[in-house]
C-alpha cells in the first residue's frame, strides 16, 4: 500500500523553504524569522541568483530537496546549478550561493537557534496523524485516478512553519518538503490531506502524464488535477466533508494554481461519472484551462 515515509527534520531545507516563501511575497507567521537579518540574507539570495542568471523558483526546486543531502553548502550550490544550468558551469557561480547559503542558514539559526528540537517535537502529531491515516488516503486516491500515478514511498522533509501551513512537492526528487504544524489552521482541512495533495503529484512527471499535457503545462494542470481527487478520497475515508466550498478553500490555503473552482468542480464530476482513463482527463482538464 503506498504511503510510506521517510520522515526528515531539516533546518537547512527549512531556510530554503523560508526563503522561497518569502521571495514569493509571504510575511512569515514566525517572529523568529521576520527579522532584519533574515530579509537582508534573503534578498541578497535573490539578487546571487539573479547574477548567475536564475530565478529563484528553480533554484529552490532543487535545492530544498538537495538541502537534506548535502550537509555542504558548496556541495549543494554547486550540484543545484549543474543541474539547471549544465555541467559546463564554473566554480564562481557556486562558490557565490555557497557563501550567501551558509549566512542564510547563520541568520536563521541566530534568529532561533532551537529550530531542529522544536522540529522534531512538533513533527509527532503529523506523523501519527499519517500513519494511521495516510496509506488509506492515497489507496483511495489511486482508486479514483490511476494506479500507477500514487507512488509507494517518499521522502517528507519537515520544515519550519513560514506560513503556518505550507509545502511543496518535487517529484524529481521523489519528495515533499511540509510545514511541522502542531495543530491543522483550518479545521475542516486537516494537513494530512495536504501533504496526500503533495504526495499525489511526485509521479506526475510519467511520461504517459506528461505527454498529454507538456511538460510546460503539467506543473499547472497536474497539481490542480489531483486536488480534488484527494479531497474526494479524503471524504470517503472521513477525514472531510467535500463539497464546492471546500475545494476553494482549499486552492487557497494550499497555494494551488490559480483556477475558477466551479470549473474545476465541473472537471472533476464528469470525470468521476464517466469512464475516460486518468490520462485523457488530463488532456481535458489542459483543454477547459485553455478555454
Amino acid at each position: 500500500m503506498p504511503g510510506e515515509a521517510r520522515w526528515i527534520t531539516s533546518t537547512s531545507a527549512g531556510g530554503l523553504h523560508a526563503a522561497a516563501r518569502m521571495l514569493a511575497g509571504a510575511a512569515p507567521v514566525d517572529p523568529k524569522l521576520a527579522t532584519q537579518q533574515v530579509a537582508a540574507e534573503v534578498d541578497g539570495l535573490a539578487s546571487d541568483l539573479a547574477a548567475v542568471g536564475l530565478e529563484p523558483a528553480p533554484f529552490f526546486e532543487h535545492a530544498i530537496p538537495l538541502a537534506v543531502r548535502f550537509d555542504s553548502p558548496l556541495e549543494l550550490a554547486d550540484v543545484a546549478l549543474r543541474k539547471i544550468l549544465g555541467p559546463r558551469l564554473t566554480d564562481a557561480p557556486a562558490q557565490r550561493l555557497a557563501r550567501r547559503l551558509q549566512s542564510l542558514w547563520a541568520a536563521i539559526d541566530q534568529a532561533n537557534p532551537l529550530a531542529l528540537e522544536e522540529l522534531e517535537l512538533r513533527s509527532g502529531p503529523l506523523r501519527e496523524q499519517w500513519e494511521a491515516r495516510g496509506p488509506g488516503l492515497l489507496a483511495t486516491v489511486g482508486r479514483l485516478t490511476d494506479q500507477d500515478l500514487v507512488v509507494e514511498g517518499a521522502d517528507v522533509i519537515l520544515v519550519q512553519p513560514v506560513l503556518g501551513g505550507g509545502g511543496s512537492a518535487h517529484p524529481l526528487y521523489n519528495a515533499v518538503a511540509i510545514e511541522a504544524v502542531l495543530a491543522n489552521p483550518i479545521g475542516e482541512l486537516p494537513e494530512i490531506a495536504r501533504l496526500g495533495w503533495q504526495w499525489a503529484q511526485l509521479n506526475l512527471d510519467l511520461p504517459e502524464y506528461y505527454d498529454q499535457v507538456g511538460r510546460a503545462a503539467m506543473t499547472h494542470v497536474g497539481p490542480l488535477a489531483v486536488l480534488p481527487a484527494v479531497l474526494a478520497a479524503a471524504d470517503e475515508v472521513e477525514l472531510v466533508t467535500f463539497d464546492r466550498r471546500l475545494l476553494e478553500t482549499a486552492l487557497g490555503a494550499w497555494n494551488a494554481p490559480a483556477v475558477d473552482a466551479d470549473k474545476l468542480l465541473r472537471w472533476w464530476e464528469t470525470y468521476q461519472a464517466s469512464s475516460l482513463a486518468w490520462t485523457v482527463a488530463l488532456a481535458a482538464l489542459a483543454r477547459m484551462l485553455d478555454e
